[in-house]
């Protein structure tokens, strides 16, 4: 609850008002789901604080599916309204989506976070962001999803590998894929750049499930703008990654 503090914006409208308080109380009770449908209707409004909130909610995988555009739209127009810690990180997407932030910066960010048993919306966003347009800019997707998809086979994990069935690639294509990507090639340093964020977050304390979540998420958002899009699933929440 720490991450959402105190409402920066206050809205003239008793209804707009009353929504984004009910979206407090609800938080307040764990209860994520419907603090997003008050939120969405409070920011429908142009509330501010609603639409960090649902940055957060949505960012930070407490509720399925996991939207990460909703969220980074969200965060982006906080930041616009004038929103201090949405505007002040804004940035820090816009470098993502340039590839300037840079893979060992994501690391170091995850190695500094406090240790906690949810993402970090922050992480997420960028992590994303930045993974994407690394793999569009260097053409570099399709080695990448078949070599993540191919290790991640290798998991003792069952969530691990309902992961795999939910992207919808198949089986003959990422079968062999930890072996076609070259040394130093762009795929080898993506992947190799997700190996350092899975260690960071490690080091700060996190657990192997949630880095492994966070890398998933990740790759399935990579997924997500790739030429296998129609056949995945959409992303999940902590609260559905792991259900059995």
């Amino acid at each position: 609850m720490a991450l959402f503090g105190n409402p920066f914006f206050k809205s003239e409208s008793k209804e707009t008002e009353d929504d984004y308080s009910k979206g407090v109380l609800c938080l307040q009770k764990g209860n994520f789901y419907d603090a997003d449908k008050y939120f969405r209707a409070a920011a429908a409004s142009g509330h501010v604080s609603a639409l960090y909130n649902l940055a957060l909610i949505n960012g930070g995988a407490s509720i399925s599916p996991c939207d990460i555009d909703f969220a980074i739209s969200c965060f982006r127009k906080a930041g616009n309204g004038g929103h201090p810690k949405a505007k002040e990180f804004s940035t820090w997407i816009d470098k993502a989506e340039d590839t300037s932030f840079g893979t060992r910066a994501l690391a170091m960010f995850a190695a500094q976070l406090p240790a906690q048993n949810e993402p970090n919306h922050l992480l997420m966003m960028v992590g994303c962001r930045l993974y994407s347009a690394l793999c569009t800019q260097y053409e570099a997707s399709d080695s990448v999803v078949e070599y993540e998809l191919d290790a991640a086979s290798t998991s003792d994990h069952p969530y691990i590998h309902r992961f795999i069935d939910r992207t919808g690639v198949n089986k003959s294509i990422y079968s062999g894929g930890l072996n076609r990507v070259q040394q130093g090639s762009a795929a080898d340093q993506i992947t190799d750049g997700l190996n350092h964020l899975f260690l960071g977050l490690k080091h700060s304390g996190h657990s192997d499930d949630l880095g492994l979540m966070i890398r998933c998420t990740i790759v399935g958002y990579i997924i997500s703008k790739s030429k296998h899009a129609n056949a995945a699933s959409p992303l999940l929440g902590i609260d559905k990654f792991f259900a059995r």
